[in-house]
């Protein structure tokens, strides 16, 4: 057994000791209630023919007026007809979390519009100012949104020359060359046509049933990698750090992290029907696509599967990011467990996930301590886009119930879904999913977009028995939120690791703070956080429940 493996098993043995019945937490939905009201527009909401109507729906938690309540943006969609016509879509919602348990719709005020078909929001300090900027994909233009730091934006999307203007389903920040500033990835679906809009054809059916056309048979639009100048504009290094997805792959989902931990951030494209991407940061400017030889482009039995979101966090303590990413009904939803050295094997069936998620048509995913036990959870956001599945044959539904699994230690995970309150049966056609700690009680809540429908608020009202924190991280060498520092908490021997990302389930962006949960120990030993500069903060004895902030 080599010394990895011996961590690796010694770690698990002493997780999964307490750890094969969780304390169930129970989340409560109280959108109505906060006041979340907008809905989701997306095209005809009865039959979805064309593509363009099922995919998308992401939101964004972001905090922009630096109060310490997490605020929420919703970008929102359009109709077919009203998108051909050129006219304005319907806008999306930017909601400023009034620390009460309710929301105010300040949109108007906030100086946000967005005339095209949104489809996903990435929250990030683009130009280091201490307040995050928006960036809001579209299936049109692109928009790049700074914040003014008074509770207003400013569209700088020309000037910083990021409006992709291709269908782009989703966006990731980091800062992939270590200059301090947050570079952005755009990850494209298809190249698509309003005006010739494809109808018939061999990819225009679902198991006998006429649905939309596509992704098939379409022609995958590229990615787009810009690099951050730090002046307010950006550069197009797609071609140059070979990061463009020429095979016409179909993406989705993406998310940064440092996978084989050599300080460099790598990024994961999930990609729809064609195989997933592992772009890997050789440190000079360029990326090697290494998604083939790690594991993680087909399935198991080799087999390209419909990606859609992804997630990037260590599930098992070993101090390495595992990998989930989320495919379509008649499949199942594949994690990798990292094994070190740039290589993954596909852990699904030894966790349990595979029979339970082969009805499921699954989108946004987390991997967070949902009852704050010191193990991270999987929560994973489900909706069909096919409303034709309903009364056919198929034993599926459009509307279908998200999934929780509690981590029980030893790699295994338990399907808690009946047993986590009402708000997770909660039937929709769910899309974006975003986690983050809205109400700062140290447990972590649940926003959910769905299509032509409102948000949902899972409240987390779990046990409070156990202990946790929060960490806020403020750059000085790096970037100002942190984004891609590794903070780790280490309690009685057992170190846990969150890496801080901005963008990823899908199409979204989470809370910008590190929580860890910590069980039953009321201190932590050793609190480190590895900044992207290189730095190294060191903290001891530190006190749990509470929202640390720590400065480079």
């Amino acid at each position: 057994m080599t010394g990895r493996m011996m961590v690796m098993w010694i770690g698990l043995l002493a997780l999964g000791a307490e750890s094969t019945s969780p304390v169930v937490p129970q989340f409560r939905d109280v959108a109505e209630r906060a006041s979340l009201s907008v809905r989701l527009v997306s095209g005809n909401p009865h039959t979805k023919p064309y593509l363009v109507e099922s995919v998308g729906g992401g939101l964004a938690v972001i905090d922009f007026n630096n109060d310490g309540w997490l605020d929420l943006y919703i970008p929102n969609g359009t109709t077919i007809e009203r998108a051909r016509a050129g006219e304005p879509g319907a806008n999306g919602a930017l909601y400023r979390n009034n620390g009460d348990g309710t929301f105010t719709d300040v949109t108007a005020e906030s100086g946000i519009r967005t005339p095209h078909w949104g489809k996903g929001a990435l929250a990030a300090d683009f130009n280091n100012d201490g307040f995050q900027d928006l960036y809001i994909t579209s299936f049109g233009p692109n928009l790049l949104y700074l914040n003014n730091g008074d509770g207003t934006f400013r569209d700088e999307t020309a000037r910083a020359g990021v409006g992709d203007p291709r269908w782009s389903s989703a966006a990731a920040a980091a800062d992939f060359d270590k200059d301090g500033h947050l570079d952005l990835f755009v990850a494209n679906y298809v190249e698509y046509d309003l005006h010739h809009l494809p109808t018939e054809g061999k990819f225009c059916s679902y198991h006998g049933l006429k649905v939309a056309c596509g992704p098939r048979g379409l022609q995958g639009a590229g990615n787009r990698l810009y690099r951050n100048n730090g002046d307010g504009t950006f550069t197009d290094v797609s071609e140059a750090a070979g990061i463009t997805g020429k095979e016409g792959f179909y993406a989705l989902g993406a998310v940064w992290g440092d996978l084989d931990n050599d300080g460099h951030v790598d990024l994961v494209v999930a990609n729809d029907t064609t195989p997933n991407d592992l772009f890997r940061n050789n440190g000079d400017g360029t990326f090697t696509n290494i998604a083939v030889e790690s594991g993680i482009a087909f399935s198991e039995d080799g087999r390209e599967q419909a990606g859609m979101g992804v997630e990037l966090e260590d599930l098992d303590n070993d101090g390495l990011l595992d990998l989930m990413i989320t495919n379509f009904s008649d499949d199942y939803n594949t994690l990798y467990r990292n094994l070190g050295d740039g290589y993954f094997q596909d852990d699904s069936h030894q966790a349990g996930l595979v029979a339970d998620s082969w009805r499921d048509l699954s989108w946004g995913v987390g991997f967070f301590d949902f009852n704050n036990d010191g193990l991270k959870d999987i929560f994973v956001a489900n909706g069909h886009i096919y409303p034709q599945v309903d009364g056919s044959a198929l034993n599926l539904s459009y509307k279908q119930t998200n999934k929780l699994y509690l981590n029980t230690g030893a790699r295994r995970f338990k399907n808690v879904t009946a047993q986590a309150g009402p708000g997770l049966r909660e039937k929709r056609s769910f899309r974006g999913a975003a986690f983050a700690d809205f109400n700062n009680d140290g447990r972590i809540d649940i926003v959910l977009s769905a299509l032509d429908d409102a948000p949902t608020l899972l409240l987390n009202e779990g046990s409070m028995d156990h202990h946790w924190i929060l960490v806020r991280l403020t750059g000085t060498q790096s970037n100002r939120f942190g984004v891609g520092a590794r903070v780790s908490v280490r309690t009685s021997g057992v170190t846990q690791l969150r890496e801080v990302k901005a963008g990823g389930s899908f199409a979204s962006t989470n809370d910008p703070r590190a929580h860890f949960g910590l069980a039953s120990h009321s201190s932590i030993d050793e609190l480190t956080v590895d900044w992207p500069s290189g730095n190294r903060s060191v903290l001891r004895k530190v006190k749990a429940n509470q929202i640390l902030t720590i400065r480079e």
